[in-house]
């Protein structure tokens, strides 16, 4: 999924022709088709020994999120009769040792085609990002994510939820298909996916490597306002739907406190957060 990321996508793109394993089809769902389309022939840089990626360019609609974005190719696969795992990279992802797909691919051998399987993901500067972790009952549910001390394991991990900036599954294999849930704009639809597969019997796991590089910032372009509306939609309808009651109170109330506080310093940020936390309550 793509949105204003052109040049993101074509450092990507020059990444996954150099890989040991080129994959069999790279799928890229334009989310501004209108303000910013792709230019696919851009897309499909030359290897080193000539070869092309195999690149089908779907148009989606402007302004989808992430979630809307791969429902739409999900069903493109579908429709192209097209099985197996998919692996779904943010735009401003990075796979400079050229054997990432390869690694993948073997690690998946053997794996349940129902499993939830995401790779390790490090910054710009190699520090390890939260690409997964554990859901506590209480207020800080998130606080138990991966760091660098599972970065050194050297078995997969099970865990409750993981990142979709690289996620690998098979759409096909869960009845009904997977999906992303598209109430959720922008962030927590990972979360979400995790936890509603999770129940119907599906393994989630984390794998130390390979490790992307997550180069953040340099994919997709929202206004600051309309990220921070998005965001806070996500989190309270995540809340509502995966947390107690209680935590959902207390944290819901704590956001409108905070925003009411901060009306006068920053009114355009507040009056986002007071919007999307009414917006969630419809």
């Amino acid at each position: 999924m793509a949105y204003h990321s052109q040049p993101a996508l074509e450092r990507l793109a020059h990444d996954l022709v150099h890989q040991s394993l080129l994959p069999l089809l790279w799928l890229v769902v334009d989310n501004s088709p209108d303000s910013a389309p792709l230019d696919a022939a851009r897309l499909q840089p030359a290897g080193s020994q000539g070869e092309r990626l195999d690149l089908e360019l779907v148009s989606g609609q402007e302004g989808d999120g992430f979630g809307a974005g791969c429902n739409r190719g999900f069903d493109h696969l579908a429709q192209r009769g097209l099985r197996g795992w998919v692996w779904l990279l943010n735009p401003d992802t990075a796979l400079p040792e050229g054997t990432e797909l390869e690694r993948l691919c073997q690690a998946l051998d053997g794996q349940s085609a129902r499993a939830l399987v995401g790779t390790a993901v490090r910054d710009s500067d190699g520090r390890p990002e939260a690409s997964g972790g554990w859901i506590d009952p209480g207020l800080d549910f998130r606080r138990r994510r991966l760091g660098p001390d599972q970065m050194n394991n050297v078995e997969s991990l099970a865990v409750d939820w993981l990142s979709g900036c690289s996620l690998v599954l098979q759409p096909s294999a869960h009845t009904p298909p997977a999906r992303f849930d598209p109430v959720f704009p922008l962030y927590y639809e990972d979360m979400d996916l995790c936890l509603r597969l999770a129940r119907s019997g599906a393994s989630v796991l984390w794998l130390p490597s390979p490790a992307v590089i997550h180069q953040r910032g340099a994919g997709s372009h929202t206004p600051s306002e309309r990220r921070l509306g998005l965001s806070t939609l996500s989190y309270v309808l995540f809340l509502r739907r995966h947390r107690p009651g209680w935590v959902t109170l207390v944290r819901s109330l704590r956001l409108l406190f905070t925003s009411l506080l901060r009306l006068p310093l920053q009114p355009r940020r507040s009056v986002a957060v007071l919007r999307a936390m009414l917006a969630a309550c419809r």
